[in-house]
């Protein structure tokens, strides 16, 4: 059996499908075959099982590297749930889980490990590398490795020289959704790929129907459409007041609705995660975290009640609608004021280059961080704190940390679980004398798991684990543990804290003595920000066709005038003259048979004016049927 039956294999044993889809097929052919492979699909054009089904045909491990923390989770519990040994390592598990994850690695105890960039860098990483299986080395969402990607991640840029100890041993896959021509040469330039093999699907999704609704009055246009809309659906908020106002008013029109954003546990996350893929909540309102990994095929609409800030985004968050292949209509609400108000919002909430050196220090300060280390586990973000610090307003440190997040200084982690931190503040000896005199066995028990658990760490510092972790280990449940904890707390043999809503964070690279952005550069990074919302704006305002208008920016060449469906096309058409459609038709058909879906594409008429129009045509005997609904002129 070759490697590329035995993928076959492998695709219908674990996932359950007959066949790869086309483009799949020569992705998975190209890597298996040692090929430098470079995957360009639009969102739901299925990338993920480009490298997850290699992976479980090599003997080696395939290192995936992403920057979505949440992602790297839902990736790793679906393949588990299939039988696919897979892992991660990133900032949201304790140093010593990351240093056991990697023993586990070196033994072959996975077949695919994701991690972020970062993380491979570190010291950690760099030392045990030589003695990891890596037969490949996947690297997801790839456009974050351009300036001119929308997610541009500095961290991105450096993996070929991070791994260069194993780079020339490996097969690579480079994989993105959004890649303009610029960023696609950027990915293949920074990643050293020597004349890779480049698949790409295009950017056509047939079943969308793009449209753009313009009016001051949004939220009642918003109401309007979900009124009329039908099936499943999505809608995207820039706010989480945003989110809780909409979905607020939306259940008010007697439409059940949920708000989804980061102010929620990630318990009320999951939950409305699973009721809207479940379909027993019909509609979310959500910030723009929602959506990543969740596998949701009948969303039948996506409405952007505020403009994203680039194509990219807007393609991809938008590119959920209609997974299935049915049609499907992604949807932006517009209007006049949202451009200059959106380019106001970057200018202003892009921090000088003073103001990010001072909250990063301010930063590395309150979590007791020196320069050249970095923290071993996630740390609150406390912008109060850090604001008395910088000595500059929290709409200031809000900013400049979510641009410190941008260029990969600090990993920001807005969804997270919640977690326990514990500080002891007795000796080891002390615990164990605590745990001797304590007469209830129970409480013991509890006490001697939490110090092994916490680890000798948590004697000189405040030491954090995620609660499920807790609740898993220690077998009791959440409120059970709290009020343990606060006995103990109060008996001074420990201190605790309960993180909950407010983000973590830590330092992606150690911490540097001297900031490494000029000014030059940050500003190169502000203003591709910008010209990525005004060519975002463009889509909003432009008057020709708008699966047209995303082709081209996403470089396709010979992209017909019409799709036939978006608003553009319909309004065109609604006008068309029936001797220009004859034209159009005849043009097409003049010296070969077409089928009516060809005369279709090549025309971009819309389907009722194609068939008005062939009758008359067949009326006039100037064309004929023949097999299969083909049509051609008749000879005279």
């Amino acid at each position: 059996m070759n490697l590329l039956e035995q993928a076959r294999g492998n695709l219908k044993y674990y996932w359950g499908y007959p066949d790869f889809r086309v483009g799949q097929d020569q992705a998975v052919e190209s890597v298996l075959g040692g090929n430098e492979t470079v995957v360009l699909f639009p969102t739901g054009g299925g990338k993920s099982l480009c490298y997850q089904v290699p992976a479980t045909v090599f003997e080696g491990m395939t290192v995936v590297i992403s920057p979505l923390v949440a992602l790297m989770q839902d990736q790793v519990d679906q393949l588990k749930a299939k039988g696919v040994p897979a892992t991660f390592i990133n900032s949201t598990i304790p140093k010593r889980e990351v240093e056991q994850r990697l023993i586990n690695a070196r033994n072959h105890m996975y077949k695919l490990m994701y991690c972020a960039p970062e993380r491979l860098e570190t010291e950690l990483w760099q030392n045990i590398q030589p003695e990891l299986p890596i037969e490949m080395i996947a690297v997801d969402e790839a456009h974050c490795i351009s300036e001119w990607g929308h997610d541009f991640r500095p961290s991105y840029r450096t993996i070929k020289d991070s791994v260069e100890p194993v780079s020339r041993d490996v097969k690579w896959m480079a994989l993105t959704a959004t890649a303009t021509p610029e960023v696609r040469d950027d990915i293949i330039s920074s990643l050293k790929l020597e004349d890779p093999t480049v698949i790409s699907l295009g950017f056509e999704r047939p079943n969308l129907k793009w449209w753009v609704l313009e009016d001051q009055q949004k939220e009642k246009r918003l109401l309007d459409t979900v009124k009329k809309a039908k099936g499943n659906g999505l809608i995207y908020a820039g706010t989480r007041n945003g989110c809780e106002n909409l979905a607020g008013r939306i259940e008010q029109q007697g439409i059940k609705c949920r708000a989804y954003h980061a102010g929620l546990s990630s318990q009320e996350r999951e939950t409305i995660q699973h009721q809207w893929i479940k379909g027993e909540v019909p509609l979310v309102v959500a910030t723009n975290a929602f959506g990543m990994g969740i596998d949701k095929s009948d969303c039948r609409y996506v409405i952007h009640y505020d403009m994203p800030y680039s194509i990219e985004a807007y393609y991809q968050e938008a590119g959920r609608a209609g997974r299935d292949g049915k049609e499907s209509y992604p949807i932006l609400l517009f209007r006049q004021n949202d451009y200059p108000e959106a380019r106001k919002r970057i200018e202003e909430s892009y921090p000088e280059r003073k103001e990010l050196i001072t909250v990063y220090n301010a930063l590395c300060d309150y979590w007791e961080t020196a320069v050249g280390t970095q923290p071993p586990d996630p740390l609150p973000v406390d912008y109060t704190k850090i604001a008395t610090r910088s000595s500059l307003s929290q709409k200031v440190v809000r900013a400049a940390i979510r641009i410190l997040d941008r260029l990969g200084l600090i990993e920001l982690l807005q969804h997270h679980q919640q977690k326990i931190g514990v500080r002891f503040a007795v000796t080891q000896g002390g615990l164990r004398d605590a745990i001797r005199r304590t007469p209830n066995p129970r409480k013991a028990d509890f006490l001697d798991r939490l110090g092994r658990l916490f680890g000798p760490s948590a004697f000189l510092a405040m030491e954090n684990l995620e609660l499920d972790y807790l609740k898993q280990k220690l077998e009791l449940p959440a409120n059970s543990i709290l009020r343990g904890l606060n006995v103990l707390q109060q008996e001074q043999i420990l201190i605790y804290q309960h993180i909950k809503d407010e983000p973590l964070g830590t330092l992606a690279v150690p911490r540097y003595r001297i900031f490494p952005f000029s000014a030059k550069e940050l500003e190169r990074h502000r203003n591709t920000l910008l010209e990525k919302l005004e060519r975002m704006a463009g889509y909003a305002k432009t008057q020709e066709c708008r699966s047209r208008f995303l082709r081209i920016y996403f470089g396709e060449d010979n992209v017909p005038r019409s799709c036939g469906k978006c608003d553009i096309c319909l309004r065109e058409q609604r006008n068309v003259d029936p001797v220009q459609a004859n034209k159009a038709i005849l043009g097409c058909i003049e010296s070969t048979a077409h089928s009516l879906d060809e005369i279709k594409q090549k025309t971009g008429l819309s389907k009722q004016v194609l068939r008005d129009g062939v009758q008359r045509l067949l009326r006039e005997e100037v064309i004929t049927r023949i097999e299969e609904e083909r049509i051609r002129y008749l000879k005279k």
